[in-house]
């Protein structure tokens, strides 16, 4: 007992010194720990916006250069194509011009299935250029017989999902013919091409060669042509890309316009694409290979001599990640055009390549 209340008079405690030290060592340890944190989250979150554009920017280019390698193709290559769709002037309909540029420099140049340029979500941004690709699909359906006369084409499978008013490409590698089913009597396996409802609509019911393969209606009915079982039925895909205001109208997105059933219908892709550019490789000489990249509204273009495709894309976070923003404006070269944005808050990163058409030039 005695030895314990000496003890407890010992203890006499910590000096406000003592208290004061302690106090200054926590607050700088707490400091570090506040401060890595900081940096720490800061650095999440810059890592975080660059992967989510990176993201993108894989999944926007990729269907895009997709598109671009398959420009043109029937499936398998014909020597002819003939075209019976009674729309004659449409980039939608005409096939041999299987990509077609507008530059935003020449805004008359937009197509009625792109949007007007405006402030709203789906809006097309001004300054900025798009491109419109057609193609068939990549598989197809095996014909089992085709009656020319009644304009019938039998299928020799079910699951082809083919749909009145759809647009189809057919081809046995020696002749194509673009058209659009009038009317199946069975969905999936008997496909009619007579003239009838449905738009654009059928010129004529006859798939055969023509001397020019998109003739006027009414300046003739074209051949009659008769399908065997080596000819393969794909559908007729046209997809045009731009860059309008996003849905959540805090950004820019990349929109791709989808033909289905004669209606062009867009589609907000990917956003965060602030911007996009484009120049195409011309072949002059025809020796397959592209002279000079040019715009899409330059003097002498002509879009069936387009063998390869320069495209640029600007893609920006979607809210701010830098503390500070840039005293000027930033400039940034795409697909050999400058452009500038900001100053801002953003993060930005510019993506550009140059794609080859298969179906073009030399293979």
């Amino acid at each position: 007992m005695y030895r314990l209340q000496v003890l407890l008079k010992k203890q006499k405690g910590f000096t406000l010194v003592e208290l004061m030290v302690a106090i200054v060592i926590s607050s700088i340890i707490m400091l570090g720990v506040v401060s890595l944190y900081s940096t720490s989250r800061k650095g999440a979150k810059t890592n975080e916006s660059l992967a989510r554009i990176q993201e993108n920017l894989r999944f926007a280019a990729d269907m895009i250069t997709k598109d671009i390698r398959m420009a043109g193709y029937t499936g398998c290559k014909s020597s002819s194509v003939s075209n019976t769709l009674t729309d004659s002037t449409s980039p939608l309909y005409k096939f041999e011009d299987a990509v077609t540029g507008f530059d935003d420099s020449d805004p008359s140049s937009f197509p009625a299935h792109f949007p007007a340029v405006g402030t709203t979500a789906g809006d097309r941004v001004a300054g900025t250029d798009a491109i419109g690709i057609i193609r068939s699909s990549a598989t197809g359906c095996k014909v089992s017989i085709h009656n020319a006369n009644s304009a019938k084409i039998t299928l020799d499978a079910t699951a082809c999902g083919i749909e009145e008013h759809d647009i189809l490409i057919i081809s046995d590698c020696n002749h194509s013919a673009i058209f659009q089913v009038s009317g199946p009597t069975t969905p999936s396996t008997h496909i009619v091409h007579n003239t009838g409802s449905g738009t654009p609509g059928n010129c004529w019911k006859k798939l055969g060669p023509v001397a020019d393969p998109r003739p006027a209606c009414g300046g003739g009915t074209g051949t009659l042509y008769n399908y065997d079982d080596d000819a393969r039925v794909h559908r007729y895909i046209m997809h045009g890309y731009f860059i309008g205001i996003s849905t959540s109208g805090a950004t820019k997105s990349l929109y791709v316009v989808n033909l289905d059933k004669g209606t062009a219908l867009p589609t907000e892709l990917v956003e965060g694409v602030e911007d996009f550019q484009l120049t195409y490789g011309v072949d002059t000489n025809g020796d397959g290979f592209p002279e000079r990249f040019i715009k899409a509204n330059d003097t002498g273009m002509n879009f069936q001599q387009i063998v390869a495709v320069k495209f640029g894309m600007l893609l920006a976070s979607i809210g701010d990640v830098k503390q500070t923003a840039p005293a000027a404006a930033k400039s940034y070269t795409i697909a050999d055009e400058t452009v500038s944005v900001g100053p801002d808050k953003k993060l930005r990163f510019v993506y550009n390549t140059t794609v080859k058409i298969r179906n073009k030039g030399v293979r």
